[in-house]
């Protein structure tokens, strides 16, 4: 797996140049941006979504409990809600609790 390491020494760059480059965050000189872009398409780095999540303190990420997702109602919640989610950048997670307390408290 690439890391952002991995590109900024292919690049020739600091890891945080990188890390501007990817997140719009300050000015990078055109040149030295493209280069990083480059690094990045030829070493096929994509962001781990967990070390990111650690580092922001979020994860993007939305917990669906309902009581039965083979109800048509639930069910149709469940779809607007993982859509929506989904246009916003967040993964949805669903659980289904049978109506049980014990269930639910463990989810």
């Amino acid at each position: 797996m690439t890391t952002i390491a991995d590109v900024a020494r292919y690049a020739g760059v600091s890891v945080a140049t990188v890390s501007h480059v990817m997140n719009h965050t300050r000015h990078v000189e055109p040149e030295t941006a493209e280069r990083v872009r480059a690094a990045i398409a030829a070493l096929r780095y994509s962001p781990n979504s967990v070390a990111r999540s650690l580092r922001r303190g979020e994860t993007k990420t939305i917990g669906l409990l309902l009581p039965d997702n083979s109800n048509p109602f639930f069910a149709s919640v469940a779809r607007q809600i993982e859509d929506a989610g989904f246009v916003s950048g967040y993964t949805v997670i669903l659980c289904n609790s049978d109506g049980n307390a014990e269930k639910e408290e463990r989810y």
